[in-house]
Formats: structure tokens, sequence, C-alpha cells
């Protein structure tokens, strides 16, 4: 599983969500300090420093170029980068800021340190973007930490914490946030799986009735809002009672496989969906299909199973296996028994007319709800 697309794909999803959240939580701590940082410049006396100047514009800037990755619907590992890196700038301005305008090492120093734990826990499934905040914080602090007339010793055990740290951070905090995250996937995962396995049917593995509301209800929606039309096809068995008296229901089943797949070889589109409706009866969504193109589809189903031929040794149409088909298009204020009442209608007529034949009800104005309506 931990190979598949879909799983990669969720990953992702799992990813970006992370990304999100660490730079959303991250530009908020930056906008906090950003503005404490402006009180203190409004309510200073004194002007302001070219060398503030440039890294107050350079701070608000990053912060504003920072956001661009709340615009992303999807992972972009290079934009969730460049943010990141827009963010660590931010702080280290504001650090200089409070340095060049105040002379107040220790001030900064602390906003530093403040960095530094938020940027390891934000950047923790990063490894780069670990590195390189943590280091360039260090760096800048030991810059500031030089100033201050201490002795090496002293200057040793005030750097040494951000090494100590981030070892750490390494060895506990980040690998209990990955295994956590893997787990939200792998849960997520098996979640899906199983919703799928609630959908499909176990003798074709093909989508069941309960799948196909699903389907319909997407159809519906599409149909409404982006006035996408579809036709619906319900399929049934010629004498299918008969074939199972004739060679058993192990060979019934083997049958309604049989044609399971070659209505999933018929329509490959991903928009399509093939259903078992229960017992031989088949129901088969088109989108974007008029009553013309469903007419064509349904030949192309007879021709393909009239080529397979599979022998009906007690078929009153024919000595192969047909069926008959009943369809209905999408028409303005359809819901899901309406159509299907007429598609099930139309399946009714072409058992009238003899079987091994297809009808289409394309635009009928009244149709009532036949009882082997859905509901």
């Amino acid at each position: 599983m931990k190979n598949s697309a879909e799983w990669k794909e969720y990953a992702n999803e799992i990813q970006h969500t992370v990304n999100r959240s660490s730079i959303q939580w991250m530009l908020i701590l930056v906008a906090f300090f950003q503005v404490i940082v402006t009180l203190y410049l409004v309510i200073d006396k004194s002007s302001l420093k070219q060398g503030s100047v440039l890294a107050y514009t350079l701070a608000i800037l990053s912060l504003i170029f920072a956001t661009q990755y709340f615009w992303e619907k999807s992972l972009h590992v290079v934009k969730f980068f460049i943010s990141s890196v827009m963010l660590s700038i931010a702080w280290l301005c504001l650090a200089y800021i409070i340095f060049n305008q105040w002379g107040k090492v220790e001030s900064a120093s602390d906003l530093l340190v403040i960095a530094f734990i938020c940027s390891i826990l934000a950047y923790y499934s990063n490894l780069t973007l670990l590195y390189i905040s943590s280091f360039s914080i260090a760096a800048i602090y030991l810059a500031l930490q030089i100033q201050v007339p201490q002795t090496a010793f002293d200057l040793f055990i005030s750097v040494i914490k951000f090494p100590v740290l981030l070892i750490l951070f390494m060895r506990t905090m980040r690998q209990l946030l990955l295994k956590g995250q893997y787990h939200v996937v792998k849960n997520e995962m098996l979640k899906r799986q199983l919703q799928r396995l609630n959908i499909i049917d176990d003798l074709t593995q093909i989508q069941n009735r309960k799948g196909f509301r699903l389907a319909m209800t997407a159809a519906l929606a599409s149909a409404h809002r982006f006035k996408l039309g579809f036709s619906l096809l319900i399929l049934d068995v010629d004498f299918f009672k008969q074939y199972n008296d004739n060679l058993g229901h192990p060979e019934g089943d083997k049958c309604l496989v049989k044609i399971a797949q070659i209505l999933t070889d018929i329509f490959q589109r991903e928009t399509d969906s093939v259903t078992r409706l229960g017992g031989e009866e088949f129901a088969i969504l088109i989108p974007d299909v008029d009553w013309h193109s469903a007419d064509i589809i349904c030949q192309r189903i007879h021709k393909t199973l009239e080529s397979e031929a599979i022998i009906h040794p007690d078929s009153s149409v024919s000595n192969i296996l047909t069926v008959s088909i009943g369809a209905a298009t999408y028409k303005n204020g359809d819901d899901e028994k309406s159509i299907y009442a007429r598609a099930d209608k139309a399946l009714y007529q072409a058992k009238a007319q003899g079987r091994n034949g297809s009808v289409i009800l394309a635009n009928e104005e009244a149709a009532t709800t036949a009882e082997s309506a859905i509901d």
C-alpha cells in the first residue's frame, strides 16, 4: 500500500495540510512580534536608523511574500520552501532591528531563541528547511553574543543549547511527529479501502447498488450545476433463470462475471460508471451522452455480446446469450427516481418487444416509478 499511487496522493494531501499549518503558525507569530516592534518604534522618539528602516521593510515584504503558499491547492515543495525562507528572514530582520535600533542584545537573542524553537517545530517534516533555519538563526545568535563581553566558556554555554536542542528534537519529537503523520495517512487509506469494499459487488467486483446511488448523486449534481447531461442504461440478461436452471448457478455466476468484464472493457472512461444492481441486472451511467449517442452505445453492447457468443441452451430469442437494455437521458428537473423510472420503463418496453434489443426514452413528459426502482 505504501508504494501505491493512491497512498502517495493522500500522503501529499496530508503534507500540504501540514505545510499550510506550519506557514500559518509561523506567519502569525512573526506578525505578532512585528506588531510589538512597530509599537516600540512608534513610542520611541528617537529617529529610525537607516539599517532599521531597511530591515523593517524587508520583514514586511517577507511576510507578504510568505503568504503565497496559501493560494496553493495541492502540495508545492518549491513554494513552501520559498515561503519558509521568507519567514526565517523576517525573524532575523526583527532581531536586527532590536539590536540596531536600541542595542538590546539580550532581547534580540531571546527573540532568536523563540524563532529557533518555532522553526524546528514548524519544519520537522522538511530536513533541508530544518537545518537552514536552525543554522542561520544559531549563526546570528552567535554574532550577537560576540558583541557582549563574556568569557569563552560563557559564550560556549550560551550557544551550545542550539545544537543540543536540535539533536534532542531530531531523536524524539520529530520522530513522534513523523510517526503520527504516517499513521494519519495509513488510517485514512484503510478507511478509504473499507469504503470501497462497501460499494463493490462481491461476485463481479464492480460497483454495487450503494455505489450506484453515489454515482447517480454525483451525475445529477454535475448536470444541475454544469449543465452536463448524462444517460442511464439498465441492462437485463435475457432468460437468465433458464440459463441457471440448465447450466447451474456456478456457471450462472461465471456468466455474470463475464458480462461485468465486457461492460467494464467497453466503458473505460473515468467518468463512466458500471454497476451490478442485483441478480442479472446491470446499470451504466455515461456522462455527457445524448439519446443518439446512447443508441449507438446500446448497439455496441449488443454487438460485443454477439461476438463473445456465450452459449445459452434455453433462450427463446437466440442460441447465444443476449440482453435487453432500457435507457433514459437526463432532462431538466430530473432526480434519481424520475430518470431511473424512465430507464426502467424503457427496459420493460424492450422486453415486451421481444428482448435482445434496446429502447431509449429521451424526453418523456410523464413516467411513474417502477416497482424495481432503486428505492
